[in-house]
């Protein structure tokens, strides 16, 4: 624990001096509220968090993994790519990878998710971008998805779109909807994203009704810096 904040400290630390560009200028945005974009980071470029890590191997490869979830005994990683970016339109694919531990009729079993997903960006207009995502998740032999005991963080195959409105250089209006084929639930969403040179706020709510719950309400909250090395 006392490491993964030390850790923590000096990115936050490394970030506040990093040179960085004003609000989202020339800086597209990686995911919606949760679904992935068809954008990545440049090269040598950092999105840290408080836990979450990325950085642009080239313009167009990214890797990322969040750090506190290790507490959680949640082992992540995933890789992005870009196939295809031009001014209006950009098309990217990647991997999640998650070992955790799933509830399964009240007993914890160790469970391994492979989601491999496609991404695809549009301008709309001036102001607006238009997010299509789908994702198939695989999970590990052995494993009844539909024994598991759901939660608002629980993900299957599924299938989103978003909307990004751009009021301003430093203010996005963001709302997004998604189908899990896995678990037979509807998520629905909507956020406000502030950017600065490097610092980005997200605020918002969403919610997310898999088969056999009430439905789950949580909070989206957001807040990471984003910089050049």
């Amino acid at each position: 624990m006392k490491q993964i904040l030390i850790i923590c400290f000096f990115v936050v630390s490394f970030a506040v001096g990093a040179v960085a560009e004003d609000g989202f200028f020339n800086r597209p945005i990686l995911n919606n509220i949760s679904m992935p974009t068809g954008y990545t980071l440049k090269q040598n470029e950092f999105a840290i968090g408080l836990g979450s890590i990325g950085f642009g191997i080239t313009d167009n490869i990214q890797v990322e993994t969040n750090v506190l979830l290790y507490l959680f005994q949640i082992y992540n990683g995933n890789v992005k790519g870009n196939l295809f970016k031009s001014d209006s339109n950009a098309l990217a694919v990647g991997v999640d990878l998650m070992h955790l531990n799933l509830d399964i009729f009240d007993e914890e079993t160790g469970a391994t998710v492979i989601s491999p997903y496609i991404a695809y960006s549009t301008i709309v207009s001036d102001k607006l971008f238009l997010h299509l995502s789908g994702q198939y998740s695989h999970f590990s032999a052995g494993i009844d998805t539909d024994d598991v005991e759901t939660s608002f963080f629980t993900r299957g195959t599924s299938f989103n779109t978003g909307l990004e409105y751009c009021l301003s250089n430093r203010t996005k209006f963001l709302t997004e909807a998604g189908y899990d084929a896995t678990f037979n639930g509807m998520r629905f969403g909507g956020a406000v994203l502030f950017g600065w040179d490097a610092f980005r706020l997200k605020l918002g709510v969403q919610y997310y009704n898999p088969e056999g719950s009430g439905g789950y309400t949580m909070p989206v909250i957001g807040l990471w810096w984003r910089f050049n090395g």
